[in-house]
């Protein structure tokens, strides 16, 4: 029997009554080698979501297996919150992931999870603006389409408006931007958050928050606009945050986006690629002029966040391996050339399906763009529905409205590729979605 009365795990965001209909005790995953993962029942599927888009490396990375190995023999945990004793593997970490980084993002704070720290780095920017003589600087301004995790503030942080509904009440000093238009006829692009700005007064915005690819949509955010934005915030006093948890260390074929621009954003947060999916991680990189603004005062009070895990030894050991990885000679440019190479065939592979009208996406984040025939976007009910078909053609995928997000191992091989774009052909061909909503 597979039903409530005897499944005792609450997982996911759906309704778990979806959950039993869809699924039984055989599709449990079980083991994972490459870019492929099993089910009890023995059945493989090939992960073009990387579990969560964290298991950028494969399921069998051996030197970050090793590395955790290794240090859970010499100190298998400790703490980097209190008693003035943190551990050493962190200090090095911290040292190593700063000098990966571009600019003057050389402090390091450590956590668990991105929605943790796109939370830490809300806050900090708070407390900082109240260390340093400027409290009523509250607001946080995000975009409408973002996404910066779930929590009592990050929920508020994220622009869908469907977290908003079902989660208040929220933090009333959030705000959320319209989406920009991102055409290249745009010449003022930064304006629908200056308008936001300018409504609630620049002296009491504290920071705007962004990702350098709307995640959920997989639609890249042109440098130009993060540019202006930097420069237009910067002019103004806010601090810029730069939520890179997905795009970061490596997903987007760089160690970050930001590097890529002409300034660089007050606070990074990275995550899930940072630990490659092997251990819970994500850090929150801040440039030395916030950092010294704290570390300077006479105020004696600490920032107070943060939880018992944060800079687990272990996390610090994958940390520390998967850096190894991703920074050696080549990666990057190894990683830009696979994900062209996907594009190309999943646009070659596709081009006889008349859903897909655009094939998008920056490095390893690539979106399949689906539209019905009279040009509107696809439910979200038709995307699941298409993720489900893919799930019974041997393929995981992501799901989003009007877009099947694709987030591959970066180390996919090209057979890989190649069976990749032949599951979801196989898939849409056969799938007949709904009428337009």
């Amino acid at each position: 029997m597979f039903d409530s009365d005897s499944y005792h795990l609450w997982h996911g965001n759906a309704p778990m009554a979806d959950f039993f209909r869809d699924s039984d005790p055989d599709m449990f995953l079980v083991s994972g080698a490459g870019s492929r993962v099993r089910d009890a029942a023995g059945r493989e599927y090939l992960d073009a979501r990387s579990s969560m888009w964290n298991v950028t490396l494969g399921y069998s990375c051996e030197p970050v297996k090793a590395a955790m190995r290794a240090q859970l023999d010499v100190l298998p945990s400790g703490t980097v919150m209190r008693y003035e004793h943190p551990t050493r593997v962190a200090a090095e970490y911290a040292a190593r992931l700063a000098a990966a980084l571009p600019g003057p993002l050389d402090h390091i704070r450590f956590g668990n999870t991105g929605s943790q720290m796109t939370e830490a780095a809300a806050m900090l920017s708070r407390f900082h603006r109240r260390m340093t003589g400027e409290p009523e600087r509250t607001h946080v301004i995000t975009v409408k389409g973002s996404y910066h995790g779930t929590g009592p503030l990050a929920t508020a942080l994220t622009g869908e408006e469907v977290f908003h509904r079902f989660s208040a009440p929220l933090d009333r000093f959030v705000r959320t931007a319209p989406t920009p238009d991102f055409t290249d006829g745009d010449d003022d692009p930064v304006r629908p958050v200056l308008d936001l700005v300018d409504e609630i007064g620049a002296e009491r915005v504290t920071a705007v928050m962004v990702e350098p690819v709307l995640g959920t949509f997989v639609q890249p955010v042109p440098h130009r606009y993060l540019d202006a934005l930097i420069a237009e915030c910067r002019a103004r006093g806010i601090h810029v945050i730069a939520d890179e948890i997905t795009t970061g260390a490596g997903r987007a074929g760089a160690m970050t986006v930001s590097e890529r621009l002409a300034d660089v954003p007050d606070m990074v947060v990275l995550g899930k690629g940072l630990s490659a999916g092997y251990f819970p991680l994500a850090a929150l990189a801040v440039s030395r002029p916030i950092y010294d603004a704290l570390h300077g005062t006479e105020h004696r009070v600490g920032f107070l966040n943060g939880s018992t895990t944060d800079g687990h030894p272990i996390g610090m050991a994958a940390g520390a391996a998967v850096l190894d990885v991703i920074t050696a000679p080549g990666f990057f440019e190894d990683v830009r050339d696979r994900a062209a190479a996907l594009r190309d065939a999943l646009r070659d592979g596709l081009s006889d399906v008349p859903a897909v009208r655009a094939v998008g996406g920056e490095g390893m984040m690539i979106g399949i763009e689906l539209a019905y025939r009279d040009g509107t976007p696809w439910s979200l009910t038709d995307t699941n529905r298409l993720r489900l078909a893919c799930r019974d053609h041997g393929l995981l995928t992501s799901f989003s409205v009007g877009v099947l997000p694709l987030m591959p191992t970066l180390v996919i091989d090209p057979p890989d590729v190649a069976d990749l774009v032949a599951r979801l052909g196989k898939a849409l061909r056969d799938f007949r979605p709904g009428k337009p909503a």
